[in-house]
């Protein structure tokens, strides 16, 4: 502010720049800082190849260019001489319009929070931490498959693999430094309470991605490896005996020793990679919520969801597989205890490491609930109740239809399934049922009028519903079709028996689900109905106050005494 004849007048110097000027300028950068990434990346790359005597590898980021390598020396210089001119250029491009960019957001908050800024800082962090993270994975197998397995018959070395390992290195370093930098970046204008809108939600979305991004690839790779181990350690395969009058020098296949090394080192670069992300990420964003400096975005929520549904799916398919395995055995199914082993080993590991992230997920949900409301707590725990029964009410009457389909044809004499598949339907039900009825009958015991119209509750019954009455369409359909194709052939085979039992199964399935989550649609606005509560409005205020519990209060206040309205946070 400058003062003229006794005037305040604002500066010009305090105006956020205008939204034109502003795409232009984080544009360049966002193009410039990549150049630079990349020139810093194959030079550092081209020098350690000269250093070790290594023949030229690819363009680190753009393995298209130069693809010929039967001229090493002129490798060595065209990449060079490009790894230069992207920096001669990207480098003062990127200075200059980074100097301009910060200036006007150092004097401007509106600069600062910018959804374009934020723009910029996420994407570069989300590139360069994937390039951290894949070509540090890299870097790790490359060294530890040297250490520990090295060059054998069965297992090569990659030629020059120190070389190579050194270039994924140089891309590392590159792409780490713009991380840090842009991260710090982003941090400081969070500091300033700047950011809002737009602009906190794509930090917030950059964030829970990578998080969901490390936590899969760990995931599935640690429970891979558990699963090969368990399978190679425990039940390995017995070399087959050579039969007389054939050659006796077929080479030995690898030993067991050697197979669970590299299994090991091929996968623990992914499961370190995906941990370290994990935990940059998670915990990063985490500390801002706990700390109380942030409000749990929304995408946070939609994060922890996903993983509790994509963990919960993985623990109960992976303990039908197991138990389908044990029963398959139980009705007949031919198999040695090597081969039972084995199986079991593709899916007892999964079922343990997903029950670990899903009873962690499990806890923050509780965790969130325990700092809400009590009308907040009470949607977060329908929300996880109801769509853990939702996967359970699906995996029962999947398992109920096949199983009683399977088994009901082998009674009559239509057609014998065999002992794995008529195995599988009763898994389903033995862990879909209990599965559902525990997280049914928990909401059950809390039902009250509010339980009744909650969304959560709503969304699961109507889920319920079309998933019965969509059944109940194609599988009606299908026994309508054939009994009407029988009756006109007048003729009625062992297949079309098979075909019309079969449907008819699956429709009565879909039927009785249909009825069971009908009646209980009806038995809710019955109740509601009886408490005069029937029809109920939602209805949005917005009210101005420091937080939002001081404007719960002023609404609650305003509101008080009028017993048919609710205020929930």
């Amino acid at each position: 502010m400058v003062s003229v004849q006794g005037l305040s007048l604002p500066v010009a110097q305090d105006r956020p720049l205008p939204a034109v000027q502003r795409a232009y300028f984080y544009v360049v950068l966002l193009v410039a800082i990549h150049m630079i990434v990349l020139g810093v990346a194959n030079l550092l790359r081209v020098g350690a190849e000269i250093a070790l005597g290594a023949p030229s590898g690819g363009f680190t980021g753009l393995p298209f260019v130069f693809a010929e390598f039967s001229r090493p020396r002129e490798q060595y210089r065209e990449q060079a001489s490009l790894a230069i001119a992207l920096l001669l250029v990207a480098v003062p491009a990127w200075y200059l319009h980074y100097r301009a960019a910060d200036a006007a957001a150092r004097r401007s908050l509106v600069e600062r929070g910018s959804a374009l800024r934020s723009a910029y800082l996420q994407i570069v962090v989300l590139v360069t931490a994937l390039l951290v993270f894949g070509y540090g994975q890299r870097v790790l197998f490359l060294v530890l498959q040297a250490a520990l397995v090295g060059d054998s018959t069965f297992i090569r070395l990659e030629p020059s693999w120190v070389a190579r390992a050194a270039g994924a290195l140089a891309m590392v370093i590159a792409a780490t430094g713009a991380l840090v930098f842009h991260v710090r970046l982003a941090a400081a204008d969070r500091a300033t309470g700047a950011l809002s809108g737009r602009a906190a939600d794509l930090g917030h979305l950059v964030r829970y991605a990578l998080a969901l991004i490390g936590l899969a690839f760990f995931t599935f790779s640690f429970a891979s490896l558990l699963a090969t181990l368990w399978q190679q350690v425990l039940f390995p395969f017995a070399e087959p005996p050579i039969p007389p009058g054939l050659p006796q020098s077929i080479p030995p296949r690898p030993g067991v020793d050697e197979m669970v090394r590299f299994d090991i080192v091929s996968s623990l670069p992914v499961i370190v990679g995906g941990v370290a992300l994990w935990t940059a990420a998670w915990f990063r964003a985490e500390r801002a919520v706990r700390a109380g400096r942030e409000a749990a975005p929304t995408v946070r929520r939609i994060a922890v969801y996903l993983v509790i549904a994509f963990s919960a799916l993985a623990v109960l398919f992976s303990l039908t597989s197991a138990i389908a395995l044990v029963i398959a055995r139980a009705l007949g199914d031919r198999g040695t205890d090597q081969s039972l082993g084995r199986d079991l080993g593709s899916s007892i590991p999964f079922a343990v490491v997903f029950a670990i992230v899903w009873w962690y997920h499990r806890r923050v949900v509780e965790r969130d609930a325990a700092s809400e409301t009590e009308a907040g707590r009470a949607g977060i725990r329908r929300a996880y109740y109801y769509l853990v029964a939702a996967i359970g009410l699906a995996m029962m009457a999947i398992g109920a239809a096949g199983a009683i389909g399977a088994i009901g044809s082998g009674w009559l004499g239509l057609m014998n399934h065999d002992a794995r598949e008529t195995a599988t339907w009763i898994a389903l039900v033995l862990v879909g049922g209990p599965a559902w009825a525990f997280h049914w009958r928990a909401q059950q015991r809390r039902i009250d009028d509010d339980e009744r119209r909650s969304l959560q509750r709503r969304v699961y019954l109507y889920l319920a519903i079309l998933g019965s009455v969509a059944a109940v369409l194609v599988f009606g359909s299908a026994l309508l079709f054939n009994l009407l194709k029988g009756l006109l052939a007048l003729h009625f085979d062992l297949a079309l028996w098979h075909d019309l039992w079969h449907f008819s199964v699956d429709s009565a399935v879909g039927a009785v689900a249909l009825a069971w989550h009908f009646r209980l649609v009806r038995a809710d606005r019955a109740a509601l109905a009886a408490a005069g509560l029937e029809e109920t409005y939602h209805v949005t205020l917005l009210v101005k106050a420091a937080d939002r519990a001081t404007a719960q209060a002023r609404v609650t206040a305003a509101l008080e005494g009028q017993a048919d309205i609710t205020v929930r946070p």
